[in-house]
């Protein structure tokens, strides 16, 4: 691992390694020429999942003498990305944090780009590779997918999983980033009221082979979409959501029993052999203990600290 002695870094340009890594070395090489027209003091730091040793000490020795200063992080087993992406941020020395992706997505000569972004004020800056010109299949995927994410977080982004993405260092650290949650960076931004800029930038030709997944990729991506619909419309009012589904299931549950307890006073049926009864009362007993959890969340909300407040910035007074 390198370590180092000049300059405090100005830029800290982060990779978090996974298991289909491309040439790290290549990457590394391509991102350091970018980062060297920068003018700026960089480092470069690398979080390396504990199962891939060998990708860390191949990175420890990536630091070429004159070159950028490299530190490499390997965890002891596997935390998600989410979470080395949070460490890596926690490191970092620089006032500004870049993060790469460990594959060759898009040109290296954007990063010049996001940082001249976060030079102009914005918080957070995510990239969108314009023009896609991948695989059709890949293209549909990525519209469904930030289909929803639109609709869910009404935020108009357009490719939050391209991994190019720039921060104030400070701005990173306040993101509580875990499980998958790097995916939607963007999203977990602008909802604590940061200034995220999106900008395009050209997509490399490695990026455009077909990628299919296997169902339970895509079960996950979709389970994924609700976790951040709940954080982002719900965390701070859980009744709402089990407020509202409970009253839904008692509704049906009242229904049912309020039709069969009709049908019995005129006597047009017995209830001693109807199974719907019992669907009735379990819809409505289910229903009710639904809204209690509501409002339980809503009272564990209201005694603990708020911790889920917006961004608040106070503007400089004209002078009198």
């Amino acid at each position: 691992m390198s370590q180092s002695t000049g300059p405090i870094p100005e830029v800290s340009i982060v990779c978090v390694t996974g298991p289909y890594a491309g040439d790290l070395r290549a990457i590394h090489a391509a991102f350091a020429a970018v980062a060297a027209r920068l003018q700026r003091p960089v480092e470069f730091l690398y979080v390396v999942d504990g199962k891939n040793a060998a990708q860390a000490d191949g990175l420890a020795a990536a630091g070429l003498p004159g070159g950028p200063p490299v530190r490499v992080f390997r965890t002891a087993r596997s935390f998600g990305r989410a979470s080395a992406l949070a460490l890596a941020f926690d490191r970092a020395a620089g006032r500004l944090a870049i993060s790469i992706p460990d594959r060759f997505q898009v040109e290296p000569e954007a990063l010049g780009d996001v940082v001249a972004a976060l030079d102009q004020g914005a918080d957070v800056v995510v990239t969108r590779r314009e023009p896609r010109s991948d695989a059709l299949l890949n293209r549909l995927q990525s519209r469904v997918f930030h289909a929803l994410v639109r609709r869910i977080s009404k935020q108009t982004f357009h490719d939050i999983t391209c991994e190019l993405r720039g921060f104030r260092t400070g701005v990173a650290r306040r993101l509580e980033l875990y499980g998958d949650l790097h995916r939607f960076i963007p999203v977990l931004a602008a909802r604590r009221g940061f200034t995220v800029r999106e900008i395009p930038v050209p997509q490399r030709p490695e990026d455009r082979a077909l990628r299919v997944f296997l169902p339970g990729v895509y079960a996950r991506r979709l389970l994924d979409v609700l976790h951040v619909l709940f954080l982002t419309r719900f965390t701070s009012k859980p009744l709402r959501f089990f407020g509202l589904l409970g009253l839904v299931v008692s509704l049906v549950g009242a229904g049912i029993t309020g039709v069969l307890g009709v049908e019995r006073l005129l006597g047009l049926t017995s209830l001693t052999d109807r199974p719907l009864l019992l669907l009735g009362v379990l819809l409505l007993v289910l229903g009710v203990q639904v809204i209690s959890i509501g409002l339980i969340g809503e009272m564990v909300l209201f005694l603990s600290p708020r911790q889920d407040q917006p961004e608040v910035t106070e503007l400089p007074r004209d002078p009198e």
